[in-house]
């Protein structure tokens, strides 16, 4: 009879334990999942920022004239 309990008592323990480790990997997996996600739209927003940037200075860089300085520095010059 007394092993009995210690085995049931033993059972429930190990039960209890793994499904509070259980509860632990699910919030764990949750907390991944949100970071995985604000990481990717950290990264969309970066491309954009990045895009928006390279769309601005493509008409400085390449005015499709040779030799030629873009309009806003000739007056900066004086």
């Amino acid at each position: 009879m007394q092993v009995d309990n210690t085995m049931s008592y033993a059972t429930r323990t190990l039960a209890n334990h793994m499904a509070g480790m259980a509860t632990q990997i699910g919030i764990q997996q949750q907390e991944i999942d949100e970071l995985k996600q604000a990481n990717q739209m950290l990264k969309d927003q970066l491309k954009q920022k990045e895009g928006n940037a390279n769309d601005v200075a493509k008409p400085d860089v390449d005015n499709g004239q040779t030799d030629e300085k873009p309009a806003n520095s000739a007056s900066t010059a004086k």
